[in-house]
């Protein structure tokens, strides 16, 4: 079963969703697929029943909400949705794992379209996803994993709701792949202050080895260096940690599948990445958890 909520428009002729931003959030249960992922079965629901399967799903307890990054069709969603569930169930995680399904385009030529839909639809993922998530009986706790320009999503949708809606925040917040302005998670900085008072703990897993981050960094943002390409800048909160993934990614990628592309994804193929982020949200030590390594810096390094 794969759990979402959609800010794509529906095209009810075709009976699937596009890449074009909705006038409404949409809930989503798919009860099964095929075996390649190209057909699912399943459709919209109302948002009351919906709730009631993210229960049933464990959602009593613990939710993973995952926000998708750039680049990203619905398809593609899903199939790491799904390698998500997988990983993170592998290490002893019994929540409820779901996704908040923003409008990319699903293709690398719509970087800018993309980043202003990111920012046009960040606000759903609080007011249509982690609020009504936040007001089941038993009030469960809350995870959130954002892959690249996911974490713009989190960010802004974050920032647009303050306490007039109730004091509200979630537990783990973990970034990979962030495709962000690295000052934005300084210490002070709005990014830094807005998860700080959002989430009881961040973590941003980085790689120097990620060519797409440096691409996006060295050239579209105009030099302004990605938080998921070289870390957070100090000084850093308390209770933000970075984790260096380099040696990681070497170690466990073959010399051949380090393209471009690949350097930006690999996590969702990484049982130690998996690991680490089932033990972030068990709430372990970050300096004593075994998938951690000291490094010569201030950060911790992801090695198994």
């Amino acid at each position: 079963m794969a759990l979402f909520f959609s800010r794509r428009t529906y095209n009810a002729q075709k009976k699937k969703f596009t890449d074009n931003p909705a006038a409404l959030t949409r809930y989503v249960s798919m009860t099964d697929q095929s075996d390649d992922g190209s057909v699912h079965t399943g459709g919209i629901i109302p948002q009351s029943e919906w709730l009631k399967q993210v229960q049933q799903a464990g959602g009593t307890k613990e939710i993973l909400i995952y926000v998708h990054g750039f680049n990203t069709s619905q398809k593609g969603m899903l199939d790491r949705l799904a390698k998500i569930e997988t990983g993170v169930k592998a290490h002893g995680f019994q929540g409820a794992v779901i996704a908040y399904d923003w409008p990319s385009d699903g293709t690398v030529l719509a970087y800018n379209s993309d980043r202003g839909d990111a920012k046009k639809t960040a606000p759903h993922l609080v007011d249509d996803g982690i609020l009504p998530l936040l007001a089941l009986t038993p009030r469960p706790k809350i995870h959130l994993i954002a892959h690249s320009m996911g974490g713009l999503v989190a960010l802004r949708g974050f920032s647009d709701f303050g306490d007039s809606v109730g004091h509200w925040g979630i537990d783990q917040v973990m970034f990979c792949s962030a495709d962000i302005d690295a000052t934005w998670l300084e210490k002070g900085a709005w990014g830094g202050l807005v998860l700080d008072e959002r989430s009881k703990r961040f973590t941003n897993y980085y790689s120097g080895r990620d060519r797409v981050l440096a691409l996006a960094g060295g050239l579209i943002n105009g030099g302004r260096e990605r938080a998921g390409h070289v870390g957070m800048p100090s000084p850093v909160t308390k209770g933000h940690w970075d984790i260096y993934c380099n040696e990681q990614y070497k170690k466990h990628v073959p010399d051949a599948q380090q393209t471009m592309v690949y350097s930006h994804r690999w996590w969702f193929d990484n049982d130690g990445f998996y690991k680490d982020l089932t033990l972030t949200m068990a709430g372990k030590d970050a300096k004593t958890m075994p998938t951690r390594r000291p490094t010569n810096q201030a950060d911790l390094a992801l090695l198994t």
